[in-house]
């Protein structure tokens, strides 16, 4: 009889994950969510909340509100179903991955009536764009892990003991005294990432600004004599996080030309390097006038997670 479920056991363990293998690849673009039975479109305004530290407002997310299922939505990225009954005593979140596709992030909102929704959306919006958020940044994080430059990969490990995927679109190059930056090029949707360091005891976001004007001032000036990259100081914003245990500080803001009219969204992950005494940033940012900047920054953020510092006093 043990053996017998040992035996059920393994199937069901192989079965999930064939079935794992055997799912169609999700549809929907980046940051896309499909919302099925909003109440009083609660959910929708949740989500078109603006992002923080862009040029003009851009929502969140783009949503699509739908009023029943239909089958050919069962295949998008991020699905949000609402529902109402009494048989919930709370409202929550309830969510699922990989359901009928993959990548999938699949949420169900349940409350026992549109009220105590109501009431609880403070909350579950923040925990609905954070979950969101987290789904599609790791969905950019696995595609780079399987593509990105390997040549790149080996300058900044010998640059600065460090290592992160930059994108295979990312070609342009420039290397300066204790700094590399990567870019498309392009006139319009320019995207950016730059490595640099600096002596330091702690991370600080004062400091990094500061840091930051006088090695951007040296290294990418502009097309006349005078112009050249600063931090926009007012709207910086910052937060302490964790990846791997490691403490990072991230830092989103504004970037500018001085003497010039460029500009755009920043966002900078700084790790504090204990074997040398020194702060690493890998920073990300995006010229793209007259368009939108959502997707493509956020699409460098997830090269930003990927930064590793080697033997960082471990």
């Amino acid at each position: 009889m043990r053996n017998l479920c040992l035996l059920v056991l393994l199937f069901l363990l192989v079965s999930c994950s064939d079935r794992s293998h055997r799912l169609p690849r999700s549809s929907g673009s980046p940051y896309y969510v499909i919302v099925e039975n909003d109440c009083d479109s609660l959910v929708f305004h949740a989500l078109d909340t603006d992002v923080a530290g862009l040029p003009q407002r851009e929502p969140s997310f783009d949503v699509f509100e739908i009023t029943d299922s239909f089958p050919e939505y069962t295949l998008c990225r991020s699905i949000v179903r609402v529902k109402i009954d009494p048989k919930y005593k709370k409202a929550q979140i309830i969510y699922a991955k990989n359901v009928d596709a993959k990548p999938q992030m699949l949420i169900n909102v349940v409350a026992p009536s549109a009220e105590t929704l109501r009431r609880a959306m403070p909350v579950i919006g923040t925990q609905l764009r954070s979950m969101l958020n987290r789904a599609e940044m790791n969905t950019a994080i696995t595609y780079l892990m399987a593509h990105h430059q390997d040549k790149a990969q080996k300058r900044i490990r010998q640059a600065f003991n460090a290592e992160i995927c930059i994108p295979e679109g990312l070609t342009a190059s420039k290397q300066g005294d204790a700094f590399l930056w990567f870019s498309n090029q392009q006139a319009q949707g320019m995207q950016n990432i730059c490595l640099y360091q600096y002596p330091a005891q702690r991370l600080d976001m004062e400091e990094w600004t500061v840091k930051r004007d006088s090695i951007m001032k040296v290294n990418i000036p502009g097309e006349e004599q005078g112009m050249y990259m600063t931090t926009v100081r007012n709207g910086l914003s910052q937060e302490r996080i964790k990846v791997k245990d490691q403490e990072r500080l991230v830092l989103r803001g504004l970037w500018e030309m001085k003497n010039d009219m460029m500009g755009g969204p920043l966002v900078a992950h700084a790790v504090y390097d204990t074997a040398h005494a020194t702060v690493i940033v890998a920073e990300a940012f995006v010229f793209a006038p007259e368009s939108k900047k959502r997707n493509k920054i956020r699409q460098l953020e997830a090269a930003l997670y990927t930064l590793k510092i080697q033997n960082n006093g471990k």
